[in-house]
Parts: structure tokens; C-alpha cells; sequence
């Protein structure tokens, strides 16, 4: 998930001993976590990743999952390549070759670690890198989702927001935070 359960009941000024809507708060921050990454076409969390890609003969190669923390295998018509042939662009999710990537339906396969660590109310977790400004989506488009048909307004801790409910996925405000 993009947002912890505690940090969500924080902003929604549920105490932490009231744990009467836990599981309505996790399903609806899973249903969030996983619409925010559908918007945006790639995954957050922090793993292995793998793609075969077409080759597009540009010097640019964009990876869907960022930040790009190593490259573990890239092959190129079916060719393992030195890692010494390309240079990873971390935080935009790009593979940088100077002589061009080759053109070709799936002629690129890579394998890669990216993402970020993502939160958690484990005791023992790794700190979380997501940018905040995801978590804070994922937690507000979770209360949209568990609010009462008909409100049009919410409060998530300082911020104030009107929701339009146009049927075009989600709410302006969670797009605006998820923009990257």
C-alpha cells in the first residue's frame, strides 16, 4: 500500500485505539494504492523488475518503474551487454546509450531494480522513501472512497478539498498529486 493504515487514520482524525474501521480503511487504501499506480502506469514499491521493450534507435531508453537503483541483465536482440555500454539516469527511469538503442519489435530485455521503500506501521521497517505527496493521494483518494454517497466536500488533516465525481478516474486533486 502507498499509506499506512496509522498515518491514514491520523489525517482522518480516527484515534489509534478505535480500530472499529480498520478493514474498511485497508481495502479502501489498497483500492487507492492500486488505481494511483494504474494512472500512472507503473509500480512504487522497491523489487525486481523485468521488460522486453521495442527499440525505438534513440539514445533514450524509458524504463515504467523509477527510480532505477541497478540494471541487473540488458540484452539487445538477444545479446547480453557490458555494463559499461549505457548509463542509468536514476530518477527519470532512463537508460542513456550514446550510439542509440537498436530499432525493433521487442528487441530490448531488461531487468532492473527500481522503486521506492514503501511506508509501514511494521515496527522493524526500513524507513519510507516514497515522496510524500503519493502517500497523502492514496490516503485521500481512500476517504473519497469510503465517504458517504452525495458529500462533495472532505477534510484531510489541514487541506479542504470539493470532489466532482465526472467518471473520468481519479479526482483532480489526487492527480495533481501524483503528477510527476
Amino acid at each position: 500500500m502507498l499509506a499506512t493504515l496509522n498515518t491514514a487514520k491520523q489525517f482522518m482524525g480516527i484515534p489509534d485505539d478505535d480500530k472499529s474501521q480498520d478493514p474498511l480503511i485497508i481495502a479502501a487504501l489498497k483500492a487507492a494504492s492500486a488505481s494511483i499506480e494504474r494512472e500512472v502506469n507503473r509500480s512504487f514499491e522497491y523489487k525486481q523488475y523485468q521488460q522486453t521493450l521495442d527499440g525505438s534507435g534513440t539514445q533514450f531508453l524509458r524504463l515504467r518503474n523509477f527510480p532505477i537503483q541497478s540494471v541487473s541483465m540488458l540484452k539487445l536482440n538477444g545479446h547480453e551487454q557490458a555494463q559499461e555500454s549505457y548509463v542509468i539516469e536514476t530518477e527519470n527511469g532512463m537508460l542513456f546509450r550514446r550510439t542509440g538503442w537498436p530499432s525493433g519489435t521487442r528487441s530490448i530485455e531488461v531487468e532492473y531494480m527500481a522503486g521506492y521503500i514503501l511506508p509501514s506501521d511494521e515496527m522493524d521497517a526500513e524507513s519510507a522513501t516514497l515522496p510524500e505527496n503519493i502517500s497523502l493521494a492514496c490516503i485521500l483518494y481512500a476517504q473519497m472512497l469510503m465517504r458517504t454517497p452525495g458529500v462533495t466536500s472532505e477534510r484531510v488533516g489541514d487541506i479542504s478539498v470539493n470532489y466532482k465525481d465526472d467518471g473520468d478516474g481519479l479526482p483532480a486533486a489526487v492527480k495533481a498529486l501524483i503528477r510527476l
